[in-house]
């Protein structure tokens, strides 16, 4: 831990020295880097310890051939080793074909850093243009040294990853000028760091770096004990030896009733017939010939980056980050409102065609319903725009492209606020007819699935809900880690949300194409 803190501080060193030098990396480049943390930190990825933060590029670039669909990347990659002083350099000239699945494997012979250490390095392109080549992607570059890996993703967008054209919403120029902010949401914000892409970095490490996951010391203990288990399994087969004795004794008396069917030899003649069948048996033969297309894809690229990308195609896809992306295999919640009726919750304005959703955000979406039916009974929770059935702009929408999104009305004891967006705010201050502990149980619900990225709300009800948690005990100062604690750090204020809250759901692994946006800070601001 001492050598990791050493590296660390003289990283940092280096990146002060960094900002303050003009920054070269990115000239004559199309190439960026999407994300990088603070402060270096050391990851566990399924088995794999993954350094991030740890790393900067210098002079890359990417280039696609649509016609060859090969692709290279080239330039410089530095970064600090946990275990060493000085910061490496290694040149980087990877390149890789464009495999069925939109990802290309990107690979060079072996590598050395300036020490002539040696060393792996590999990248993989996932691809994120809409026309199915690969002019816009994001790049997951590794080195692997002394038993780490180092990561660092960049992205090329050289095309529009949102749909291509816009068509007009359905309905809305029949909406009222002062309904279409609250049906829209107004003019919500992104607000937050953009993160990095989802990728798949403990498959990318073990397929296309080629590096096998460390075994877990712990499962050679089990092993020890289980051959004592087998020391009495060897003491049964001292009884059975006796037992084969007596069938010997057997053989003689059927060897008697042997000798009186010596006819019954000739049928056996008609047996050869039963071997002419065994002759039209050459269909078996034939599933030998069906495994040869199995092997056709991995010509096409990496062999072993296919295996993993169908089940990718199966689930809903967030592509892109939430402001410039789009939607595939979305979930329709029209749809599922009118099949499981009641629900809890409403579609208002179906004739918009914005109520399609990524999986996680139909889960909850749905889990929204029911808790309000629970809590609230006789009460419908409105939805309002979600996403289109492709993703894309919407409206005037910042957000709301990629199926990550929702706008949902708050609770209110006067049902005839039902239906529409209704202000929960007065003068700055919660509306009188808002339900506060509803509300609040609601957040919670929805954070505890630990599927929430944030939900922007107006700061009069956010501070109202602090002084609730405050007042019940739930939350205490200093406290960063209770659920009252997470649901309060991921309400974000936001002074349009007054008459309804905007949902962000967290990006899935299944969702390797999806940004994820930066965690926000770890405190309630509350206090």
């Amino acid at each position: 831990m001492k050598t990791l803190l050493r590296a660390l501080i003289i990283l940092s060193s280096l990146s002060m020295l960094a900002a303050c030098a003009p920054d070269t990396r990115e000239q004559g480049s199309e190439v960026v880097t999407t994300y990088e943390p603070a402060q270096p930190n050391v990851i566990d990825e399924d088995g794999y310890k993954v350094v991030r933060g740890s790393t900067r590029v210098q002079d890359l670039s990417v280039n696609f051939d649509q016609t060859t669909k090969g692709m290279t990347l080239k330039g410089k990659i530095e970064f600090l080793p946990v275990r060493a002083k000085s910061v490496q350099t290694v040149e980087l000239d990877l390149a890789g074909i464009l495999d069925p699945y939109g990802f290309i494997a990107l690979k060079t012979y072996k590598a050395k850093t300036q020490d002539n250490q040696d060393l792996k390095v590999a990248a993989k392109a996932t691809c994120l243009s809409v026309d199915g080549g690969c002019r816009s992607s994001f790049i997951d570059i590794y080195v692997y040294y002394q038993g780490i890996v180092y990561h660092h993703q960049v992205e090329s967008l050289q095309d529009d990853v949102s749909p291509a054209t816009e068509e007009p919403i359905p309905g809305e120029e029949e909406l009222p000028a002062d309904e279409e902010s609250e049906i829209e949401g107004g003019h919500d914000e992104v607000e937050g760091e953009p993160g990095r892409y989802v990728g798949d970095v403990a498959d990318d490490i073990e397929k296309i770096l080629e590096v096998k996951k460390p075994e877990a010391p712990k499962t050679e203990e089990p092993k020890k004990e289980e051959p004592k288990k087998e020391e009495p399994k060897q003491d049964t087969p001292k009884k059975d030896e006796p037992k084969k004795d007596s069938p010997k004794a057997d053989p003689p008396k059927k060897e008697d009733p042997k000798k009186d069917p010596p006819k019954k030899d000739e049928p056996k003649k008609e047996e050869p017939k039963k071997e002419e069948p065994k002759k039209e048996e050459p269909k078996k033969e034939e599933p030998p010939k069906r495994e040869e297309p199995k092997k056709d894809p991995p010509k096409t690229g990496q062999p072993r980056v296919p295996e993993t990308a169908p089940p990718v195609n199966k689930v809903s896809q967030a592509i892109g980050p939430v402001n410039a992306g789009r939607l595939q295999n979305a979930a329709n919640m029209l749809t599922y409102q009118q099949a499981h009726a009641p629900t809890g919750y409403e579609i208002i304005r179906p004739k918009r065609k914005t109520h399609f959703a990524t999986n996680e955000l139909a889960y909850i979406i749905v889990k929204m319903g029911l808790l309000t039916k629970k809590e609230i009974p006789g009460y419908e929770l409105s939805v309002g725009d979600l996403s289109r059935e492709a993703g894309g702009k919407l409206g005037s929408h910042k957000s709301h492209q990629n199926g990550l999104d929702a706008d949902v009305a708050f609770f209110f004891n006067n049902k005839s606020f039902q239906g529409y967006f209704a202000s929960a705010v007065a003068v700055n201050k919660p509306h009188a007819n808002w339900m506060l502990e509803p509300q609040w149980k609601l957040f919670k619900e929805v954070v505890g699935t630990q599927l929430i990225d944030r939900i922007f709300i107006h700061g009069a009800l956010k501070q109202a809900l602090c002084s609730h948690a405050i007042a019940k005990g739930e939350l205490t100062k200093g406290d960063n880690s209770s659920l009252a604690a997470q649901t309060l750090r991921r309400l974000i204020p936001e002074k349009d949300h007054h008459n309804h809250f905007h949902l962000r759901v967290k990006c899935s692994k299944a969702q390797v194409r999806c940004r994820q946006m930066a965690e926000p800070v770890n405190t309630t601001g509350c206090f």
